[in-house]
């Protein structure tokens, strides 16, 4: 009898010491988990996602996915269904004030159809002058966005940016930095609509890029390094299916799906980390 107590006392011993050990290794992983989370060397910062549906609470990939890869905390706050003149406005440029950040990435235009005579030009020699854009005058920052164009409204957004958190410190000590992207290219219902056409994406691409060389702001070319092969992708036909996942690269033509966001959030965080001083890690 005691021969067989001392063999269970010894079964429950080696137990205990099994379970002490497994549950210090799986402690020692999770620790190495956050010690190499937090040698990101963006880790920390606060991220202020602008736009419209796109970098919105509608879809949950794009504030996770940079919140994982990069150990950020992600503002989820576009405006679903808005133009660029929207992001523009007072109202808007609220939610910026009553977030502080240390980055902002701006993904605006998707609601904008780059028709022509829409998005307009700064420069009278510009290729989008050439085109046929008309050539307008930058809007008073101190007052209300109240612009026509498309080009306006993305010149008004940097310039009252600078205006406003030039100076301002962000929750790491120092001012905000403003990553602007490019449009990317969508279709909706069919060819023919303007949303759908090359030549509209293209315009409005041009325009972002004219106004941030014009503002000196940093630019993230989603359009162009994306390299997203429409042909492959479907229709978007409203309303917004929010769950299916009907594309390779889109959920529907018009919102990128987490492959897409696993494209665009790797280009925004190598931007991140060059404004950062830390392009090389």
């Amino acid at each position: 009898m005691k021969t067989e107590l001392l063999h269970i006392r010894r079964v429950g011993l080696v137990c205990l010491l099994i379970c002490v050990i497994v549950l210090g290794f799986f402690s020692e992983m999770k620790a190495l988990t956050a010690a190499e989370e937090a040698k990101h060397p963006l880790a920390g910062k606060v991220v202020f996602l602008a736009g419209d549906s796109r970098s919105s609470t509608d879809y949950t990939f794009y504030g996770e996915q940079l919140e994982q890869k990069a150990g950020v905390t992600a503002l989820v706050e576009g405006a679903s269904g808005r133009t660029a003149a929207y992001n523009a406005s007072d109202a808007y440029f609220e939610r910026l004030a009553a977030s502080p950040h240390d980055f902002s990435i701006w993904l605006v235009g998707g609601n904008d159809d780059g028709s022509p005579g829409t998005v307009g030009t700064f420069d009278a020699d510009s290729e989008l002058a050439c085109g046929g854009e008309p050539v307008v005058a930058p809007t008073d920052v101190s007052r209300d966005y109240d612009g026509e164009c498309f080009i306006q409204a993305v010149d008004h957004i940097m310039r009252k940016y600078m205006a406003e958190f030039g100076a301002m410190e962000g929750p790491g000590g120092l001012p905000p930095v403003m990553i602007f992207c490019t449009d990317l290219p969508q279709q909706r219902e069919g060819p023919d609509t303007p949303w759908s056409q090359r030549e509209n994406w293209e315009r409005k691409r041009l325009a972002i890029l004219e106004c941030c060389a014009r503002n000196g702001m940093t630019c993230v070319d989603l359009y162009a390094l994306c390299g997203f092969d429409m042909s492959v992708e479907p229709w978007f036909v409203p309303p917004t299916d929010k769950v299916n996942d009907r594309g390779v690269y889109y959920m529907d033509g018009l919102h990128p799906n987490a492959r897409g966001m696993d494209v665009i959030t790797d280009l925004e965080i190598q931007e991140m980390m060059n404004c950062s001083g830390d392009g090389g890690i």
